[in-house]
């Protein structure tokens, strides 16, 4: 019997995976895993299981059309309970997996290979692992510098399944991490990770993209283009880099490269102040309304909270549905 597997997302980040066989039921590969989803009637009848499918296929068996209305169900909505899976899947929960009494991996551990400056107030941080870390492209993982000490979240920028990964950290004046980096830090010193967490990540879907970037926002977004880059992918994708001035931009030659063996990647920049070649004076929302989008785009945005809801209001006031875009605060 073919084996494949789900990824379940929940409320708070945190994201397991699961092994299930083809055909088995979702709820039911979840507890063979240590999970208790969410349910009550376990035939399709009171919604309690409901959750939503981003990617992958399964096959719904019996339920109450007024549990799970055509429309919902069209927006990717399900019903664990009678979900068979077919293919690879990943399915997203609306409340904790504290809830779903599961225990999140013990912390991996990892040991720095670099550090240094790449941009006004960014340090790059270089780690390895013992075995490559497998995570969905744009998701982050908890770092803490000693044991007992508190966490730090930060989304890897390489591609997954490496042993090698790269952070960008915008540093943070008296903030304990960014004092250990640029103060502390040295190849060869120990630290954990935990993880991967998010359900801020590329979903396989063929539709055209754009990404949206604030400051050290940027770094999700290059796992996310060097994982396409990577795998050869033809898609029409625009890249929105923001900055506060020329200065703080980074990894700059990296997506000149992959832009310029990729017709199908648009990059475009815009600061501040203080402009660098190829960059326009002003912000995100400056460049979105010259774009034409529509309901075809998913638009993927992530940085400072000012600019994330900067945009989601350039982007109601444009008309896009509020399901076409995916949006990460990233201080």
């Amino acid at each position: 019997m073919k084996s494949i597997c789900a990824t379940l997302l929940f409320a708070d980040g945190v994201n397991i995976q699961v092994e299930a066989n083809e055909g088995e039921l979702l709820i039911d590969a979840a507890k063979r895993n240590g999970l208790t989803l969410f349910s009550d009637c376990s035939m399709g009848k009171c919604g309690t299981c409901v959750a939503k499918l981003v990617s992958g296929e399964v096959a719904l068996g019996e339920y109450d059309p007024a549990v799970l209305p055509d429309d919902e169900r069209s927006s990717g909505a399900i019903l664990s309970c009678i979900a068979h899976m077919k293919t690879d899947c990943i399915v997203e929960y609306p409340y904790d997996a504290s809830d779903a009494s599961v225990e999140v991996g013990s912390p991996v551990a990892a040991t720095v290979i670099g550090c240094g400056p790449v941009a006004d107030e960014i340090w790059r941080l270089d780690v390895e692992v013992e075995q490559p870390l497998s995570f969905i492209p744009g998701q982050y993982v908890r770092i803490r510098t000693a044991p007992e000490g508190p966490w730090r979240s930060y989304s890897m920028a390489n591609a997954p399944g490496e042993n090698r990964l790269s952070f960008y950290v915008r540093l943070v004046l008296g903030g304990e991490f960014s004092t250990w980096l640029k103060e502390k830090a040295q190849a060869g010193d120990a630290i954990e990770l935990e993880g991967p967490r998010g359900c801020f990540f590329l979903r396989t879907e063929d539709r055209p993209r754009v990404f949206v970037a604030g400051g050290s926002g940027l770094a999700p977004f290059l796992s996310m283009l060097r994982h396409l880059y990577a795998n050869g992918d033809k898609q029409k994708t625009t890249l929105i880099v923001g900055a506060r001035t020329g200065r703080h931009l980074f990894a700059r030659e990296e997506i000149a490269a992959m832009a310029a063996a990729n017709p199908n990647l648009r990059v475009a920049y815009a600061v501040e102040s203080n402009p660098v070649d190829g960059a326009r004076v002003g912000y995100p929302t400056d460049l979105l309304p010259e774009l034409g989008l529509s309901e075809a785009e998913r638009v993927y945005v992530c940085g400072p909270p000012p600019m994330v809801e900067a945009v989601k209001k350039s982007l109601s006031g444009i008309g896009l549905d509020k399901a076409a875009a995916l949006y990460e605060r990233f201080n």
